[in-house]
């Protein structure tokens, strides 16, 4: 096993932290459900130890790959050449976005901002092809709004920002009438 570089470090250091935020705010929400074991907060823990079980996932992989000595490479430095400061602004955006959605959600609601959000992290991702950028997100859209909407009858993030409440009844009113 080798060193890390810094920035895995950084990249451990945010997954683990988010993963133990995560899990300290869900003790905000959480409280008994008839007939459901876990209580309010089961799902979004499993989702929590999912988010920890991979980052130490990655980080063990990234311990098992690393290089013990940088110099006896000749390849090593050439990793730097390729990580620009576009590279550096587009992964900062790619670990940004989430969040920005995230805040985002209560206000906007599921149903108006889902769309964006997925166009363009897959944007971020390297797509360019106009109809994969319109295509696939709305297809992911649809199956995720369609599954929780009409099958399962879970209520999303509607939004009450004047405009988006509306926005997000409508689409609820379409798809459950």
């Amino acid at each position: 096993m080798g060193k890390l570089t810094s920035g895995q470090w950084t990249e451990i250091a945010i997954w683990l932290s988010v993963a133990g935020l995560a899990f300290g705010y869900s003790f905000e929400f959480d409280r008994e459900i008839d007939g459901y074991l876990f209580g309010a907060s089961g799902w979004p823990r499993a989702i929590i130890a999912m988010i920890f079980l991979g980052a130490a996932g990655q980080f063990v992989q990234d311990l098992r790959k690393a290089k013990t000595d940088p110099v006896s490479d000749p390849g090593y430095f050439s990793q730097f050449s390729e990580h620009g400061a576009y590279f550096i602004i587009r992964m900062g955006l790619t670990l940004a976005l989430p969040l920005v959605y995230a805040m985002l959600l209560q206000g906007m609601g599921y149903y108006f901002l889902t769309p964006f959000f997925l166009g363009f992290y897959l944007y971020l991702t390297g797509e360019r092809r106009a109809t994969m950028l319109i295509f696939v997100p709305l297809s992911i859209y649809g199956v995720i709004t369609v599954i929780f909407t009409r099958v399962l009858y879970v209520g999303l993030p509607i939004g009450y920002w004047p405009g988006f409440y509306d926005f997000g009844n409508q689409v609820v009113i379409l798809l459950r009438g």
